[in-house]
């Protein structure tokens, strides 16, 4: 996935600072915690954290993606996990 265009861009914002939200209201977590984004068709991005759901599903496909993007994207931030999420060693 390319880098979005700042349209594009803009219309991530709200997930964005939804995504902000959740992690600043769930202040508990600690090194060793596990947090998960499950995309669920017909449901959207979910948010998991500690074993129990975070806020309300995120719909828009545009924005798991965008999330996706920063571990298996064409510039992830750290290539070697992206290797070890797609089992290539």
């Amino acid at each position: 996935m390319a880098y979005p265009s700042r349209s594009e861009l803009s219309k991530l914002i709200p997930g964005l600072m939804r995504m902000g939200e959740i992690f600043s209201t769930a202040k508990t977590f600690v090194e060793g915690d596990v947090v998960t984004l499950d995309w669920i068709p017909g449901t959207g991005l979910v948010v998991n954290g500690k074993g129990k759901q975070q806020g309300e599903p995120f719909k828009e496909p545009e924005f798991f993606y965008a999330i996706a993007s920063v571990w298996l994207g064409q510039q992830p931030t750290n290539w070697k996990l992206k290797d070890q999420l797609l089992g290539i060693q």
